[in-house]
């Protein structure tokens, strides 16, 4: 059994790395479609015949996570505060713990792309 099956994370972690491959899945999608499109550029013929390559967009993502969740509640430097810890809900988590299911939560998230805010210069970056 991996570790991350049962182990809590932080929710800020867990939303991080969701966020984080869903861009990382449209940023392969470009490189294929840039990587394609150099392809034709670099073959008289398809560029001669108006070829391009055919470009993908994740329009949104949708996510419904079964979770377990943790409030934690933690000192540092003699401030307490208190964080939200999840683990997913999956039968190996549910066996192991002995999890009774009725108390699972649900997180739903629905991530979308937006254009940049304007006047934003990206290219000093």
């Amino acid at each position: 059994m991996a570790l991350e099956e049962t182990l809590a994370r932080p929710i800020e972690s867990v939303l991080f790395h969701l966020g984080r491959g869903i861009a990382q899945a449209q940023m392969e999608l470009d490189r294929n479609s840039i990587a394609t499109q150099i392809l034709i550029n670099n073959n008289p013929e398809l560029r001669d015949m108006g070829i391009e390559a055919t470009w993908y967009q994740i329009p949104e993502v949708l996510l419904e996570l079964k979770l377990s969740v943790h409030i934690v509640e933690e000192v540092k430097n003699s401030i307490k505060r208190k964080r939200i810890f999840i683990a997913p809900l999956n039968a190996t988590y549910k066996n192991t713990l002995n999890y009774e299911v009725k108390g699972s939560s649900s997180l739903k998230l629905k991530i979308v792309p937006v254009p940049p805010p304007v006047g934003t210069e990206l290219s000093n970056v």
